[in-house]
């Protein structure tokens, strides 16, 4: 038996115990929701720092995690050369690292009473070690089973686990808050102190129950690197190897259209939470409990939706159910549109029913565009062996993080050039009115241009069940020795619009991993 059918064999159905090790990278994220969500807020009204040195700080944190992105994905598909992999598995010993660092610099960004410069650092460092754990989870999928249907189920439970964690975030807050009080740093600082602790555990269960591709002729990528099987290259060979596997892979057709629609949505959902909490206490004159009240009861409806969708995606595939989605968004954020236009005419109770009532709606929307996108993203690492014969799920994860932090990073530095431009006061209880208007234009309508451009890619994707099947049977069929030269007419064709090369330059025969490989 060969090397690569052996393969096959030791990856077996997924347990239970497996998709929900799985889960516990998003229950984690209650640490970045809690940034993502306060941090800003925290650090304007309570540290006192300007908005836009705060921008620019949380900007500077995602630009550094881009940078070092692609290096955790080079190192993480690489670990099987050395010890520490080949004993626990290449993607637990970067959680090994990631995970205790990870937490210790997000502890240290609610700690009052410090230097600029240590909330800068501290804030570069937590971003750095995310960027660790998110390449790990966004190759996971596609890295514990080959069967569309089980990554289908590893993306929804997913998708549950985040909305559990935002929900438990979301209604605990307002709990806390009342405990607490929301007029004062301690209350903050303990709840991101509890959020930590609750990311932390998380992720230790996830160590020991996350699966991983085992050690073969696949996953040894050291060879098609052009050093040997111990992975020897010089440190300057391997620098020059880091940046080629970060730029080629862009040469894949599929993946190109892939990041369209992610990035599409990605920022549509980034600017939505970035400012969610201005909109609400500055625009439609709302108290932070009602932030936190109303993500949460609309989180926990989006997880009622997550079923619908997780069928609905499987059905028509995710372009189609990323339009359906995509429009009903559209929809939800011109009428919140209407309702910013119209705030001052209106009680705050209506408001606040009105904002929870679309927020509804919203979730529905987003559900179901994150839930295909996050699907058609599983079956990426396959175009890419086909073209490669490697599994390098770590380097597309890195790369699609990497590209996705450089797009919040310009978002994050946008917004605050914006608030800052329209006169927007730290620490102020209400804003000019240049500033409230630019919260909802932003809020509102920067979406919609956002998602109508990501349904414009879903138009250019042409993964769906059945190519990938065809996809999946060509793979096998190499990996067990077939001839490329007995290809079907029918294959070569998908093959070649998929990776926009040419067959017979695909499966090794081409220098997308090694620059000096000539086919």
């Amino acid at each position: 038996m060969s090397r690569r059918n052996h393969r096959q064999n030791e990856l077996p159905p997924l347990s239970w115990k497996a998709k929900l090790g799985y889960s516990t990278f998003s229950l984690s994220y209650v640490m970045q929701t809690m940034i993502g969500t306060w941090q800003l807020f925290y650090f304007t009204t309570f540290l006192g720092i300007p908005v836009a040195a705060t921008t620019a700080l949380i900007a500077a944190g995602k630009i550094i995690a881009s940078v070092i992105g692609p290096v955790w994905g080079y190192l993480s598909d690489r670990m099987y050369a050395t010890k520490l992999g080949r004993r626990i598995g290449r993607r637990r010993s970067i959680m090994l690292i990631a995970v205790p660092l990870n937490a210790l610099f997000y502890a240290i960004m609610w700690i009052p009473g410090l230097p600029v410069a240590a909330y800068f650092t501290s804030s570069l460092l937590y971003w750095v070690f995310l960027a660790g754990l998110t390449t790990i989870q966004y190759g996971l999928p596609s890295e514990m089973t080959e069967d569309s249907s089980q990554r289908a189920q590893l993306v929804g439970i997913n998708q549950i686990a985040g909305a559990i964690g935002s929900t438990f975030l979301s209604l605990f807050n307002v709990y806390l808050f009342i405990l607490w009080g929301k007029d004062t740093w301690t209350s903050y600082f303990k709840m991101a102190m509890i959020y930590g602790a609750i990311g932390v555990g998380v992720l230790v269960v996830g160590f020991f129950t996350i699966k991983e591709r085992p050690y073969d002729e696949s996953t040894d990528v050291s060879e098609a690197d052009g050093g040997t099987t111990g992975n020897k290259l010089p440190i300057w060979q391997r620098i020059v190897s880091m940046i080629w596997n970060f730029v080629s892979v862009m040469r894949v057709r599929e993946f190109r259209n892939y990041l369209g629609l992610y990035l599409s949505e990605q920022c549509f959902r980034a600017i939505r939470g970035t400012i969610n909490t201005y909109f609400v206490i500055f625009v439609l004159l709302l108290d932070p409990q009602t932030v936190s009240l109303a993500t949460g009861v609309n989180t926990m409806f989006g997880i009622a939706c997550l079923t619908f969708f997780m069928w609905l995606t499987a059905k028509v595939g995710g372009p189609r159910a990323y339009r359906i989605g995509g429009f009903e968004v559209i929809g939800v954020f011109l009428s919140l549109f209407v309702l910013a236009m119209f705030s001052s005419q209106l009680s705050s109770g209506a408001k606040a029913v009105a904002f929870v009532v679309l927020g509804l709606f919203m979730n529905f929307g987003i559900t179901g565009v994150v839930n295909a996108t996050q699907y058609t993203y599983t079956f990426i690492p396959d175009v890419d062996e086909i073209i490669t014969s490697k599994r390098r799920e770590g380097q597309y994860a890195s790369v699609n993080a990497t590209i996705d932090d450089i797009f919040a990073a310009v978002e994050t530095v946008l917004i605050g050039w914006v608030l800052q431009a329209t006169g927007f006061i730290e620490g102020a209880q209400a804003q000019p009115s240049g500033t409230v208007t630019a919260i909802a234009v932003m809020y509102c309508l920067a979406p919609i241009m956002l998602c109508l451009l990501g349904i414009f890619f879903t138009y250019r994707l042409k993964l769906n069940k059945e190519n990938h099947g065809l996809l999946l049977a060509e793979i096998a069929r190499l990996r067990e020795g077939g001839s490329m030269a007995d290809v079907t007419p029918e294959t070569r064709e998908l093959v070649e619009s998929l990776t926009g090369m040419p067959y017979e330059r695909c499966w090794g025969h081409n220098n997308v991993i090694n620059v000096g490989n000539r086919g």
